[in-house]
């Protein structure tokens, strides 16, 4: 039975002050380290040495306690050329270096979680890195980085500085089978290899341009370009 001090109205009112206090706290926990633009620039297929360290802080006057930290795929999706490959399991967080899942943070207190980004495929690559929130809504970030395939990049690195006034305004590495394809000129004109996939042929360089015919026009082994580029 509900006192006649308490109506059932007043105990609506509370509950919604106590949701919105919920909610403010939830504003006041935010990934305060890197900075937003951070990102894990390029690294090697498969390899490890891509690492940051991701911290949480509750700014809030009140204790919060955190989930399990986690990367998941939850991202707007785009499919235009250029677009960066959703990859939630090119971002991992390693054992005995995740100092914020299930952590109770109080006023002032901060936490870091160790993220490794180790590309599975060349090019851009994306993710969305998750610290859950008792009772509130979750702390979110962007990630990004650019997996490396050699010698592929290393060749277009070498056509990039040696046709400066041809290769201008690069956008990013991106994968589009067979090719993997660095474009220019908002996407006029694109340089790139078939090397992202397997082939019983040697892999080949190719120039890609949309507006002309035929717009894939295949300029000669990747090995012999490696060479001239002196590609390791």
């Amino acid at each position: 039975m509900i006192p006649p001090l308490f109506s059932r109205k007043s105990l609506a009112a509370m509950a919604l002050l106590s949701l919105a206090a919920v909610s403010a706290q939830a504003q006041d926990v935010l990934i305060s380290d890197p900075p937003q633009d951070h990102t894990f620039g390029k690294a090697a297929l498969n390899s490890t040495f891509a690492t940051q360290y991701f911290s949480v802080f509750n700014r809030s006057s009140a204790a919060v306690q955190l989930g399990a930290a986690g990367v998941d795929s939850a991202l707007a999706t785009c499919a235009a050329l250029g677009c960066p490959t959703i990859a939630p399991a090119d971002f991992t967080i390693p054992g005995g270096s995740d100092g914020c899942s299930n952590a109770v943070l109080q006023p002032g207190q901060g936490c870091s979680t160790l993220v490794i980004f180790s590309p599975k495929q060349p090019g851009s690559r994306v993710a969305r890195l998750v610290f859950p929130v008792r009772g509130a809504t979750a702390v979110t970030r962007t990630v990004t980085g650019t997996g490396l395939a050699q010698p592929t990049d290393c060749v277009l690195d070498w056509a990039e500085n040696s046709f400066r006034s041809i290769l201008t305004s690069p956008t990013s590495t991106i994968t589009a089978p067979p090719f993997y394809l660095r474009c220019y000129a908002n996407g006029a004109i694109c340089l790139g290899a078939d090397a992202a996939v397997q082939s019983l042929d040697q892999p080949s360089v190719y120039i890609y341009q949309p507006q002309a015919t035929p717009a894939i026009q295949r300029l000669g082994f990747l090995s012999t370009f490696a060479q001239a580029a002196q590609c390791p």
